[in-house]
């Protein structure tokens, strides 16, 4: 019994050993998302995808898009939730700004029980997570982000927002991987266009010389028929022999990895049996 369990745990560890990391989000947190491109509503969580102003008693975060998928990174913040200093932020290309504000308790300014009180835990709890913990250059994931549609996350639509038992079911968590600029395949493609482009001309230019004389290019087709052959005979010798090294590689490791399994297996029973 004993030399099954710790085969099984030497199995189990290089398993493990081969299992790639890979990057993760923290734990999911809720996000106040209340409303999109509105910044006169009270006690709200608002998106900006497009230019907005005022909301000076606000605190705003502007993220720019990564190339994760619902991943963005924080480009600027502004808060002037205890002093009204805030000001709009500039909506980063593919990305948006984030807005939220507290709202005032009517019902108490005027001593009448009719007027709304605009606050809420929901909000005030959201805003003090952000204002403590997020920061420019901080990459967050979002879960209920609908920058097309503008679909608000609840599941109490008949709820008014500034009421505690409105539930808006968003989340973000912190991603902990590594991101890139959200532009990087666009350029990518505009230097391979460039780079076709550049091929083209060079196609071009060597037609317009071919058909400057007749004999030259005839001349110069069958030589440049046989060199293509050679070097097609040659690129596919190459390309073979690079195939065979490529298998080859990867069936070393292979039969390395099956080494290590057999050696750390015979190991663990060979220490098991002495013990025994």
């Amino acid at each position: 019994m004993k030399r099954i369990s710790a085969i099984a745990i030497a199995l189990l560890v290089l398993c493990l050993s081969l299992v790639p990391m890979t990057a993760f989000a923290a734990e999911e947190k809720p996000l106040w998302i209340t409303h999109y491109n509105d910044n006169t509503t009270e006690g709200a969580g608002s998106i900006f995808t497009t230019e907005y102003s005022g909301a000076v008693w606000w605190i705003h975060f502007a993220f720019a898009p990564t190339d994760v998928e619902d991943v963005y990174t924080i480009t600027a913040i502004s808060n002037g939730i205890a002093d009204g200093s805030a000001t709009a932020l500039a909506i980063p290309e593919g990305g948006f700004v984030f807005a939220l504000n507290v709202g005032n308790d009517y019902a108490t300014i005027n001593g009448n029980p009719n007027d709304i009180d605009y606050t809420s835990p929901n909000c005030s709890n959201a805003i003090n997570d952000y204002a403590a913990n997020w920061m420019v250059g901080m990459n967050i994931k979002f879960n209920g982000l609908d920058l097309e549609g503008f679909t608000v996350p609840t599941s109490t639509p008949d709820v008014k927002w500034y009421d505690d038992a409105y539930v808006c079911t968003a989340t973000y968590s912190v991603y902990e991987g590594e991101v890139g600029s959200g532009d990087e395949s666009s350029e990518a493609t505009e230097e391979s266009s460039e780079a076709v482009t550049e091929s083209s001309e060079v196609v071009d230019e060597s037609s317009e010389a071919e058909e400057s004389s007749e004999a030259s290019a005839e001349s110069s087709e069958a030589a440049t028929e046989s060199s293509a052959t050679e070097s097609s005979e040659a690129n596919s010798s190459a390309t073979d022999s690079s195939a065979a090294e490529d298998e080859g590689g990867l069936g070393i490791w292979i039969w390395v990895i099956i080494g290590v399994a057999v050696v750390v297996v015979v190991v663990v029973v060979i220490v098991v049996a002495k013990k025994k």
